[in-house]
């Protein structure tokens, strides 16, 4: 099955998310980050945190956690999961997430650009209370299947 233009804008889905205290340790010891503002909320507080705010980069594991249907999901659109490549991630930050924030999270289909390779970028907004926390783009690139000519 080949890309479609016409899932551009399609919503994925919504689900929730929450973010939980352990899991911002693990990612924080998989990265290496040891800065105490992560790691000690008494830390964070003095620097003007309320807790240890999560660490940039930590609301795409919302996506492997929390959605684990996003996989069958690419597979439905005519994206070769077994070859895709991760191009890039940008994030806009609107506010400061926390262990223990409960978040809506709302995948639609931003952009898909045909080619030579195929590139497929995906809009996550991370929502709490309705609000938009985190804007996230993530953008895959499926090359095509090699010539055995």
């Amino acid at each position: 099955m080949a890309l479609s233009k016409e899932s551009i804008g399609k919503q994925l889905s919504t689900f929730p998310f929450t973010i939980e205290r352990v899991k911002v340790k693990e990612f924080l010891s998989a990265i290496g980050e040891t800065s105490p503002i992560f790691h000690d909320p008494q830390a964070a507080q003095q620097a003007g945190f309320r807790d240890t705010p999560i660490p940039p980069t930590f609301q795409t594991s919302a996506l492997f956690w929390g959605y684990p249907d996003f996989w069958k999901d690419m597979q439905s659109m005519g994206i070769d999961i077994k070859r895709l490549l991760h191009l890039k991630e940008e994030y806009t930050y609107h506010q400061t997430l926390y262990p223990g924030d409960a978040l809506q999270c709302r995948v639609t289909v931003a952009d898909i650009k045909s080619g030579k390779m195929d590139m497929v970028t995906f809009e996550t907004v991370f929502l709490r209370e309705g609000t938009p926390a985190i804007t996230a783009l993530m953008t895959i690139v499926v090359p095509p299947e090699a010539s055995h000519e």
